[in-house]
């Protein structure tokens, strides 16, 4: 008993230095994972010039590889029962398009939205580990990075949806209109173009929808950085 104390006396020495408890294995999984979450999103982005072809709607190979992307990011960030459903919601929607592709516009809103739904589902998973307590500087970083990627690809849909069901509507500047029609590829850039600000305004959107999404997208540009920096610069220099 006296032994038990005395080992209880030691370890509660004042300035004596603490032994930091050993990752849990989630987080060992993002010490080996973080940097290539933010790279799978990276290379979804990096394949739309040699995907495209021209199109004006989004190519089946795109949504694949962004759906598969999205996946493997759940699954590396622990959560493996919800990523069997994901992939189950996936490969539905990829079947659904690739049977009814040519068919009316409507038929394939379902897919579509599962298409949005999982990778907004996804971008939430590597927010919430962004701003998670215990996770590592430089993961909470990839993870952050990852979440901002992917929610520019997830409001390029959403500007695609709204121009094609005709919700919102986009216009090319006036040089350029009657010679081509918008496509897909369009979208993506006006995404990123708003969601960092730039604004080249080489795609204007007009109506009250497609303001009112252009507009969240530009206030998620500019609070997610934000509330993210904020964050880690509120933790202690060895978070």
């Amino acid at each position: 008993m006296k032994l038990h104390s005395g080992l209880m006396q030691q370890e509660n020495v004042p300035g004596q230095l603490k032994v930091p408890p050993l990752p849990t294995k989630g987080q060992a999984r993002m010490h080996r994972h973080g940097a290539m979450i933010f790279l799978g999103q990276i290379f979804v982005l990096g394949s739309v010039p040699v995907i495209d072809m021209g199109q004006e709607k989004t190519p089946l190979l795109f949504i694949i590889l962004s759906l598969s992307v999205a996946i493997t990011t759940v699954w590396s960030l622990g959560y493996q029962r919800l990523t069997c459903l994901l992939a189950g919601l996936s490969l539905i929607a990829c079947l659904w398009i690739l049977q009814f592709r040519n068919v009316v516009a409507g038929v394939l809103t379902l897919p579509l939205l599962i298409f949005l739904l999982v990778k907004l589902f996804c971008a939430y998973l590597c927010v919430r580990q962004a701003f998670k307590a215990g996770v590592a500087g430089a993961q909470r970083i990839y993870c952050g990075a990852a979440s901002f990627v992917m929610i520019g690809i997830i409001f390029a849909g959403m500007h695609g949806l709204l121009h094609g069901y005709g919700f919102g509507q986009y216009r090319l500047p006036l040089e350029f209109e009657g010679m081509r029609n918008i496509r897909w590829v369009d979208f993506i850039w006006f995404s990123y173009a708003t969601l960092t600000t730039a604004g080249y305004s080489d795609l204007v959107p007009v109506g009250s929808f497609s303001l009112t999404v252009s507009t969240f997208e530009g206030l998620c540009g500019i609070l997610l950085p934000a509330t993210l920096i904020a964050r880690i610069a509120s933790l202690p220099a060895n978070a």
